[in-house]
């Protein structure tokens, strides 16, 4: 009987034993992924796109690729962001910034933001000359870590008007900032001045009223011409020319940034 007693209770001890060898087995980081990626839709400020979280088990490369003009998948090898280096960890809220090949019209965009690991030379970024280094990186599923959003700008919505001392209009802002009014000289927009302006909120402002500046002269037929204006350090006081600068979002095929402005008929 005491044979038997301790036959099982080196049974049982075994069975504990390899358990917790299966529970070691789970936790190596070879069993680990290589990277995650948390990115969603969002209205870009300033040509930024925010990754909201991201993992690298070895430093990498967060970069975002275009979208094809069939829809069929990302432009690659090239890039329309600046390839921005992660060291190994958990970082969030990620800032990358689109270059002038981020050719795009004010209005929503697909684009793929992917990973890509960091092969060849240290925190230089070279698959976009030599596909052999800095490849994408690959889940363990051996399929790239990459995802897809839409991007879009910030909007001003403004009807055709009646004008004597304001103009009342909707703008959807991707960032806390302004919204001013530039009057018309010729057939175009006067710049750089403005002749009334008000702060705006990220997100929805409906109703919004510019107060026109006094002795501003405006007759019906002409066009005005809502501009939309970030609001950097001093927050709350207006800084253009300087760091409030005019909210922007892709650029044209002259590589200038789009800026967010739309014009309005005096009626």
């Amino acid at each position: 009987m005491k044979n038997l007693i301790k036959i099982i209770m080196m049974m049982s001890l075994v069975a504990f034993m390899t358990a917790c060898d299966d529970d070691d087995d789970t936790n190596k980081p070879s069993d680990m992924e290589p990277g995650m990626l948390t990115v969603s839709d969002q209205m870009v400020s300033q040509n930024m796109v925010m990754v909201e979280s991201v993992m690298f088990e070895e430093d990498g490369w967060i970069v975002i690729h275009a979208n094809k003009a069939d829809d069929s998948g990302p432009v690659v090898p090239d890039i329309i962001s600046e390839p921005v280096f992660v060291e190994a960890g958990t970082k969030t809220d990620v800032m990358v910034p689109l270059t002038s090949d981020a050719m795009m019209s004010l209005e929503e965009t697909k684009v793929w933001v992917m990973l890509h690991t960091d092969t060849g030379v240290s925190m230089d970024y070279e698959f976009d000359t030599d596909q052999t280094l800095d490849p994408p990186l690959m889940n363990l599923d051996g399929d790239v870590i990459i995802k897809p959003i839409m991007l879009m700008p910030a909007m001003i919505m403004a009807d055709d008007q009646a004008v004597t001392n304001s103009v009342t209009l909707d703008v959807n802002a991707a960032a806390d900032g302004w919204i001013v009014v530039h009057n018309m000289a010729g057939e175009g927009i006067e710049l750089p001045g403005i002749i009334g302006k008000t702060a705006i909120k990220k997100g929805m402002n409906e109703n919004v009223t510019i107060m026109l500046d006094n002795g501003v002269t405006i007759t019906p037929g002409q066009k005005l011409f809502p501009m939309v204006h970030i609001d950097a350090s001093p927050v709350g006081e207006y800084n253009f020319p300087g760091v409030d600068a005019p909210e922007v979002f892709g650029f044209n095929d002259m590589g200038e940034a789009n800026i967010v402005v739309t014009s309005i008929n005096v009626k």
